[in-house]
């Protein structure tokens, strides 16, 4: 399929909204919070989803972080 993302470029770009919806983290901080969730699908047999799941993943561990004081 033409035009149809890697599944890399589609972690790229939910790394990148997520440095625009919390610009008061780092962005490095929060490539490791992607990644690490990123991680966990490694052996996943189902791709067609990764990324969403990896972004909400991320998202609330980067929520609990905040209410935690992280």
């Amino acid at each position: 399929m033409a035009g149809k993302k890697s599944e890399r470029e589609a972690i790229d770009d939910v790394i990148k909204r997520l440095k625009k919806k919390y610009p008061n983290l780092s962005g490095k901080h929060i490539e490791q919070v992607v990644e690490d969730t990123y991680g966990t699908f490694q052996h996943a047999k189902l791709r067609d989803y990764i990324a969403v799941l990896v972004e909400h993943g991320a998202k609330s561990a980067l929520q609990d972080e905040k209410r935690k004081g992280k």
